[in-house]
């Protein structure tokens, strides 16, 4: 069984180096498809090993591409700020979600540590498409790239976030036997950012998530927001990381 990971990039070089060379150490092969970087992001995947492609275009567009030009049986969706651990391993699956670790520093860190220790415990056997919380990230190659020719072309063209749902929805569509593996803690997850730059990236998803109103894709992002599953007391514990997604989220979607 071979493994292809592919790698959406975009001034990516703070990460890129460790998701690379992490990733060739579990796949058959590390496909890093750059947005035309203007750092060292090309310079440094290709010096890792990485096969680089340059595409104008989405996130979801860059996921598209790098799965026409893979090799593998099956295809993971990496993003540039994680990196596998040592617990890939052991597929039984056509449809594979990755149990994330968070590593960083500072209050980002802190925050997103809470928020995946408490929700991994309670999704890892709720894997549902509508009110789940943890998105696979790893395909049957042969399923995803019919999953994709699903979408509509106007969301391939612009989405740049929540591209793991919709590939998520399409393939479950498509899955006969139906059946998510959940392999818990198979990736580490970077969160590092300052504060002001993660509520701009949840802003730019709420901009994101405004794409999806009147598709077949809106309900899930109501529905996931309630996190369903959890206690009362869980979700009064998770509060500030919820106020610090969910403000600029929400001013990025209605304004």
């Amino acid at each position: 069984m071979k493994i292809s990971v592919i790698i959406p990039t975009l001034n990516s070089e703070r990460n890129i180096k460790l998701a690379v060379s992490s990733s060739l150490k579990v796949a058959d092969e590390v496909i890093v498809v750059d947005s035309f970087s203007t750092d060292r992001t090309v310079e440094i995947a290709e010096n890792e090993g990485a096969r680089v492609l340059q595409v104008r275009g989405s996130r979801l567009i860059a996921r598209i591409e790098g799965a026409k030009i893979a090799s593998g049986d099956y295809v993971v969706n990496l993003d540039s700020d994680m990196y596998f651990s040592e617990n890939f391993k052991g597929f039984e699956e056509k449809v594979i979600a990755l149990g994330e670790i968070t590593v960083g520093k500072g209050v980002v860190h802190k925050l997103m540590s809470m928020d995946r220790e408490i929700t991994h415990n309670k999704w890892a056997e709720n894997l549902s498409v509508s009110n789940g919380g943890i998105i696979p990230r790893m395909y049957d190659r042969q399923l995803l790239l019919k999953a994709y020719e699903m979408i509509p072309l106007n969301l391939k063209d612009r989405l740049n976030a929540f591209e793991d749902s919709v590939i998520y929805h399409n393939v479950m569509k498509l899955y006969e036997e139906g059946k998510v593996q959940f392999i818990p803690n198979a990736v580490y997850h970077v969160e590092d950012d300052s504060f002001w730059r993660f509520m701009r990236k949840w802003y730019k998803y709420g901009k994101n998530a405004k794409l999806l109103r009147g598709t077949e894709y809106e309900r899930f992002i109501y529905e996931r927001k309630t996190r369903p599953g959890l206690t009362f007391s869980e979700k009064v514990k998770l509060l500030p990381v919820t106020l610090v997604k969910g403000i600029p989220f929400a001013l990025g979607y209605y304004l």
